[in-house]
């Protein structure tokens, strides 16, 4: 997976704890479950295009992409490479297009997912239910615990805390889906050189209030308050960055410390 994507949270729903053991889901859940396992099933092409992308072998990527691209149109991996692609010949509308796509398939993932989550919430709390019941039942009718249903009895508090266990992971990831900061600084760039530096300068905010130790977006955040002239800004966004860490380019640091 390439460092600037989210977390692939298809292998989490996909396990079988969760999605297939047990009582089968509806069919709605398991057409949401289809296209996790349709992303699942692309991530070795995908992580090939990442690194062609990154060494510079667009063609290689893009032959790579093609396939992808053939079973899920919309695949946000897929179109965020062909985004940065898109920068490096200078096709800037091209890269928002690419964005928007991406954005909007993410979109589709969130909600996917949170039905997905809501889904398994309310099956393993009847689980729970059920399992609790069965347990207090047969522990109401058993006066001596070292009895020969004794171990049945541990079999149900297993049972128990087994089902308590699977809820854990469903609360990790309340939106794993959400914009990635790399999708902000790309489309910040790109509305720079389209000469929209209000929304770039939106843009690269957003980037490092996602991912607050993302220097690139913060040394571009920096350079437009300077061009706009707004020292204080600057100012106060670099006391900000350095408080995460940042590494400011010492140059920069230097024309901010010395604006009027």
């Amino acid at each position: 997976m390439s460092s600037s994507q989210p977390a692939r949270i298809w292998t989490l729903l996909l396990l079988g704890g969760l999605i297939l053991g047990g009582a089968r889901p509806v069919p709605a859940q398991e057409s949401d479950t289809a296209i996790f396992q349709r992303y699942r099933s692309l991530d070795a092409p995908i992580d090939q295009a990442a690194r062609a992308v990154g060494a510079g072998r667009f063609e290689e990527a893009r032959k790579l992409l093609q396939p992808c691209l053939q079973k899920e149109p919309e695949h946000f991996d897929a179109h965020f490479l062909l985004a940065r692609m898109a920068y490096e010949a200078r096709d800037f509308e091209g890269v928002l297009a690419h964005l928007e796509v991406a954005e909007r398939s993410l979109a589709l993932l969130n909600r996917r997912y949170r039905d997905l989550i809501d889904y398994l919430k309310a099956r393993i709390e009847v689980e729970e239910q059920t399992a609790r019941s069965n347990l207090e039942a047969v522990t109401m009718r058993v006066s001596d615990p070292t009895s020969c249903v004794a171990p049945y009895l541990a079999a149900l508090e297993r049972e128990v805390e087994a089902v308590q266990a699977r809820k854990g992971p469903l609360h990790d990831h309340e939106n794993p889906y959400g914009v990635p900061a790399s999708h902000r600084f790309l489309r910040g760039n790109a509305l720079y050189r389209l000469g929209r530096r209000d929304e770039a300068r939106a843009q690269f905010r957003q980037a490092v209030a996602t991912d607050p130790a993302h220097a690139h977006a913060w040394n571009n955040l920096l350079a437009l308050h300077l061009e706009g002239k707004d020292s204080a800004s600057a100012r106060a966004d670099l006391q900000r960055a350095e408080a995460v860490g940042t590494a400011i380019r010492p140059e920069l640091r230097q024309a901010i410390l010395a604006a009027p």
